[in-house]
């Protein structure tokens, strides 16, 4: 009798066996991949709990939207079709006993893609809105803009170029086994394009406080609850310059719960105020996007997040987004 089903599965229990010391409660790392918000590259949820000084966190995110928007409004009229796939290169550095330094730099591409069918089979079942996807055509690419008929941005052209580059400082204010809060500092560097829609060409400053507590249930599982709030200032930039509201505020409020050592369920609230003056939805309303999913240890220090986003506010994001994400602590 062949050895090879024994040896499978002593390696498939070794690794259910393995330590989960790479497993933490961090937020979702929700990204509002609408094209006009994109280019200003809002900062995303950190976490509460800083790097281990001397140790270093990458992690690569894919995340994936589709467009269908038709929508006017007074002299406004926006047309968002396509989709949108921005990969995420990550670093983060603990510093000294307090400090964490880190970036994020996104490639992002627009193109015509090929998931409309998928999507609106996908909101059928659940009972979701689906946009205008039954008045566009299906795998088109379409971002326009016009405000008193004047046409502001147009793109019909599918575009792969690197976005803004985002420099993050973290200062740990306090940290224990059921609560960590610390203060995170970022800049947005104008490294992306604003022609192809990957940047605003404009510089950009952001500050949060984050703040988490875990608790032990008594059946022995985990749970955690996160939280933050910001603000920041973004400088015109060259798309919609005349309407760039300089001044934003974002949130977020997530809770998780880990049935098992190697795996965690995730829920997480995110909202940011207008970005621009409009009486669109798309521009000037506040956005909020509820993201659902969770984190898988991989083995010790390997992580893979998985989470869908959905538009609670209703045409402030895109209606769906898939997220896939793998970090690893070195």
């Amino acid at each position: 009798m062949t050895m090879k089903p024994f040896v499978l599965l002593a390696c498939i229990l070794q690794l259910t066996t393995l330590s989960a010391a790479a497993f933490e409660f961090a937020p979702l790392r929700v990204r509002n991949l609408t094209p006009t918000v994109l280019v200003q590259s809002l900062a995303t949820a950190e976490p509460a709990r800083l790097a281990v000084p001397g140790t270093y966190k990458a992690f690569l995110d894919l995340d994936l939207a589709s467009h269908a928007i038709l929508s006017s409004s007074g002299g406004e009229e926006i047309l968002l079709d396509g989709e949108t796939l921005v990969a995420t290169l990550g670093l983060r550095h603990g510093l000294g006993e307090r400090l964490q330094i880190g970036f994020d730099l996104p490639w992002v591409r627009h193109g015509r893609g090929s998931l409309d069918g998928f999507i609106s089979d996908w909101h059928n079942f659940f009972g979701l809105p689906d946009g205008d996807r039954d008045v566009l055509p299906e795998d088109a690419l379409a971002f326009r803009y016009l405000r008193n008929g004047e046409e502001l941005f147009n793109l019909e052209r599918p575009v792969n170029a690197l976005g803004d580059l985002r420099l993050l400082l973290a200062y740990q204010l306090s940290v224990s086994e059921p609560t960590a809060t610390a203060l995170h500092l970022s800049v947005k560097v104008p490294t992306g394009n604003a022609e192809k829609m990957t940047g605003s060409e404009g510089w950009g400053v952001s500050l949060a406080l984050a703040h988490d507590r875990r608790i032990r249930l008594e059946n022995g599982t985990t749970a955690a609850f996160w939280g933050g709030l910001g603000g920041g200032w973004l400088e015109d930039g060259d798309i919609l310059a005349a309407q760039v509201e300089n001044w934003a505020a974002n949130a977020w409020l997530g809770a998780g719960w880990s049935p098992w050592e190697r795996l965690a369920f995730k829920l997480q609230l995110d909202a940011r105020t207008a970005l621009y003056d409009s009486e669109l939805n798309q521009l000037g309303s506040t956005a909020v996007i509820l993201a659902m999913g969770g984190s898988i240890a991989l083995g010790e220090r390997t992580l893979l997040d998985l989470h869908v986003d959905e538009d609670i506010a209703v045409s402030t994001a895109p209606d769906v987004t898939f997220q896939l994400g793998l970090s690893h602590l070195f």
